[in-house]
């Protein structure tokens, strides 16, 4: 993916946040999990699970 591609992923993530909060209340409750990892010493997995949903975003703003 290359910035032109990421800056239309993030953009469109804003566009979702905007219009459909409610979609992105699991992001609120992963704060907790993300503290808790890095506390015993584990690296969080929410980036991992960023990374596979901008890929999703940039998947779909392609098709559109």
């Amino acid at each position: 993916m290359d910035n032109a591609q990421m800056v239309k992923c993030f953009n469109e993530w804003m566009r979702r946040f905007i219009q459909e909060p409610e979609r992105f209340e699991a992001e609120f409750r992963t704060v907790n999990g993300f503290l808790k990892d890095e506390a015993e010493g584990r690296e969080p997995t929410y980036g991992e699970t960023s990374a596979a949903y901008m890929q999703q975003l940039a998947t779909e703003i392609r098709a559109d």
